[in-house]
């Protein structure tokens, strides 16, 4: 793994996780008062882990389409 692939799964992984808390406590509020809480950890754990693989993933596959670009553009050049 490079270093953009590390700095893009990272990032990922940090909104990702912001973002599904937030919409873990809409549901939690819903037609109520808005409240922060952190899930159990039995769920919060396996939200992490969603999280992680679809980071992982992204960054995979920008890696995949920038090298791809860039090798197109070494074909152009």
């Amino acid at each position: 793994m490079n270093k953009n692939a590390i700095i893009v799964t990272s990032v990922g992984l940090v909104i990702g996780i912001a973002e599904a808390l937030l919409y873990y406590n809409l549901g939690q509020s819903a037609g109520g008062k808005f409240s922060y809480k952190i899930p159990p950890t039995k769920e919060f754990l396996k939200t992490v882990g969603v999280v992680m693989v679809t980071s992982i993933l992204t960054a995979g596959i920008s890696g995949l389409i920038e090298s791809r670009m860039q090798e197109e553009k070494r074909q152009t050049a």
